[in-house]
């Protein structure tokens, strides 16, 4: 039997296991007052390595409560207080140019210290705006579309596990949950929720994870800010500035527009 006060949250972890952080299911299996075995759900939620945060607990971060789905459970290493600075939530092209490397390393280098960069991980833009963030002095959190205890890429191992133990990883899928094609656009929001604003060095795909992180900040209002490039060199970026997203060539443009002082860094 279930404690209301103190075990639901046990409940709500045994469940996101079971389901591999399957928001559908997690919710469905609530609706329909699963039986859940006490000690079984005890045995689960001992057996964690990672730290986990619940929708029911106080420090279930603030910016992602008004998310659509919002994340039932988080598992996570790290800082969670990483969430309540300023937070830019950096999205591009896994198929990163050298120009578009360039874009990522200016602007995340001249925001990063003292403020929070939030991304995927995954390889190009997402990987270098993590290492950019670090490199200057930042601090960064990595939002997985895998299971918390499975770095993808793999290729990002060594970025993970420094993400992992001086700044924050997150994922709502819990240890060694696979990558599956669909858990990549749910990332997102996680990724774009939070974040004050979104720039976006390089996108390349009207049909990308980038894009989908697009619609995502227009639905939740958040200003998007896009690098410029050259003409016709294949990206897409100057077609978003061409529909309103806010052209930037220097970090201080995004910080003028979001009405924050370069010294006032909630450090």
């Amino acid at each position: 039997m279930f404690d209301f006060v103190y075990d639901s949250r046990i409940l709500l972890v045994y469940l996101a296991v079971k389901y591999e952080g399957d928001y559908q299911k997690i919710i469905a299996a609530l609706q329909l007052n699963e039986n859940v075995p006490y000690e079984e759900a005890m045995n689960v939620y001992n057996s964690l390595k990672c730290k986990v945060v619940t929708l029911l607990d106080y420090d279930y971060p603030q910016k992602l409560k008004h998310t659509f789905h919002p994340p039932v459970v988080l598992f996570y290493y790290g800082d969670l207080s990483l969430f309540d600075k300023q937070i830019v939530a950096v999205v591009g092209s896994r198929k990163c140019s050298d120009y578009g490397k360039q874009c990522t390393e200016k602007i995340v280098g001249q925001l990063a210290k003292g403020r929070t960069i939030i991304s995927g991980l995954a390889r190009g833009v997402d990987a270098y705006a993590h290492e950019y963030a670090i490199k200057n002095g930042g601090r960064t959190i990595a939002v997985l579309g895998s299971g918390i205890d499975n770095c993808y890429p793999i290729e990002n191992q060594k970025l993970y596990e420094e993400i992992k133990k001086n700044h924050l990883v997150i994922s709502e899928y819990p240890g060694k949950t696979e990558p599956c094609k669909w858990h990549f656009p749910c990332r997102n929001r996680i990724v774009i929720n939070p974040a004050d604003a979104v720039y976006i060095p390089e996108i390349r795909d009207y049909m990308s994870g980038t894009m989908i992180s697009v619609t995502l900040s227009l639905e939740y209002g958040k200003a998007i800010f896009v690098a410029f490039h050259p003409f016709n060199d294949g990206t897409i970026n100057n077609q978003l500035i061409s529909e309103g997203a806010f052209p930037v060539e220097e970090a201080g443009q995004i910080l003028y527009e979001l009405g924050w002082d370069e010294n006032d860094k909630n450090s």
